[in-house]
């Protein structure tokens, strides 16, 4: 063997060596910028000190969500972890970690910030509408809605669906599919409202018969489970009527999320209260796990 020859084993050795000790200062390093668990604990302690009911707490980056959740998830109602938005919100918590930002935050004012260990803290003010006041929630008040069902093609009658006494949540049983207040998995987030599986060849409607209407209806309609979405992309249609009036039509598809939407409805306002219907349909209805959240606000 030549000492070219000899040298290889060497060289290889030297090279495997130096690729331990970089991986492992890599580990060392990225260990010691991994928050522990006084650093969290402070930082659920500075949090709740301070925390006022109408406050919202988001985490950043969003993949921390579930640990910030395991030290401050008692603050934070499902409402709250699977809300659409954060407008009703006056002050924003955000707890970050390496420099992240929430979305929720950009255009806020911010009030106070510190740090606990790795943890950063800070406390803003929403910005302008926020914070808005519902006047009616259409998904807190499903119970009140009159569900029904008919052809497409309107050649046939229109048929009730029944609140199911199972159902703790306001559910309502169909033909052959089930209406009810549920928190959705759309976009891979958790979203609270309305979950309308879309039945055959059939118009599901929803119908609010006393509504206290606003200057606006703001909305947002995705379509809910992964394996659904996986199993096909067919469009859902979705029709708002106000009075009989027809005042959106919107399609939401696979890649549309959680789609915002927002009605006039000033010259409706009022002491009076309207009729409000939604209706769901889907030209290929298969898979179509239809999902909304609509409310009314001043």
């Amino acid at each position: 063997m030549t000492a070219t020859g000899k040298r290889w084993p060497l060289l290889l050795a030297a090279l495997l060596l130096a690729l331990v000790v970089i991986e492992t200062g890599a580990a060392v390093r990225a260990r010691s910028r991994v928050a522990g668990e006084a650093d969290w604990q402070a930082t659920a302690a500075a949090v709740r000190a301070e925390f006022r009911p109408g406050d919202l707490i988001v985490f950043a980056p969003a993949w921390m969500d579930p640990v910030g959740r395991s030290y401050l998830g008692d603050l934070m109602p499902i409402e709250m972890v699977a809300r659409s938005d954060a407008d009703r919100y006056g002050r924003i918590w955000e707890v970050s970690i390496r420099g992240a930002r929430a979305a929720e935050t950009a255009g806020a004012e911010r009030e106070v910030e510190q740090d606990h260990g790795l943890v950063h803290v800070a406390r803003w003010k929403s910005p302008p509408p926020a914070p808005v006041t519902v006047r009616y929630d259409f998904t807190a008040h499903l119970a009140e809605a009159l569900v029904t069902q008919l052809p497409v093609d309107g050649r046939g009658d229109e048929r009730p669906c029944f609140q199911d006494p199972r159902d703790g949540d306001a559910g309502f049983g169909c033909a052959s599919t089930h209406v009810g207040r549920r928190t959705l998995e759309i976009d891979y987030r958790p979203r609270r409202g309305v979950l309308v599986p879309v039945d055959q060849h059939l118009v599901t409607r929803l119908e609010y018969r006393a509504v206290p209407l606003g200057g606006t209806l703001v909305g947002y309609t995705g379509l809910h489970d992964y394996y659904a979405r996986k199993n096909a992309d067919g469009p859902v249609d979705f029709v708002v009527f106000i009075d009989d009036e027809t005042v959106y039509r919107g399609r939401t598809g696979n890649a549309d999320a959680w789609k915002r939407f927002a009605i006039d409805t000033s010259r409706f306002a009022g002491a009076a209260p309207h009729r409000v219907r939604f209706e769901v349909s889907a030209p290929a209805p298969a898979w179509r796990n239809f999902g909304f959240h609509v409310e009314a606000r001043p």
